[in-house]
């Protein structure tokens, strides 16, 4: 595989990791991320693969999800992943909605034929 066709199956991944998560389907998402997930939300707590599926499903209501242009480096059987986030999420039970602005640095992991996201850090830009 060339660098350019990790580049572009790197950003379907993300598409379908976005559509997951705004469809709610955790079956999918959980197949994007890998076993040993950290993602560090922008308040500074982080999840493990678990505990990231398990809020996805019972805390969250992602509405809207768009990543702008996205900057990919690829070193071998490792990418990393930079780029701007637009979403609205919702916490269930509570009536409101949040617009969320940040910036997003991931690392994806080539296992076998495909590639998952292992690490996910976001930094908040504004939440309105």
């Amino acid at each position: 595989m060339t660098t350019e066709t990790d580049r572009q199956t790197i950003i379907e991944h993300e598409q379908r990791r976005c559509a997951a998560l705004t469809s709610g389907d955790i079956a999918a998402l959980g197949e994007l991320v890998s076993d040993d997930l950290v993602h560090v939300h922008g308040n500074g707590h982080f999840d493990g693969k678990a505990n990231y599926l398990s809020g996805v499903e019972t805390k969250y209501i992602f509405h809207r999800i768009d990543r702008g242009e996205l900057n990919i480096r690829v070193y071998g059987d490792i990418a990393v992943v930079v780029g701007p986030l637009d979403q609205i999420v919702e916490v269930r039970g509570i009536d409101k909605r949040n617009q969320i602005k940040a910036v997003a640095t991931q690392s994806w992991v080539r296992r076998g034929d495909g590639w998952q996201q292992n690490t996910c850090a976001m930094a908040f830009l504004s939440v309105s």
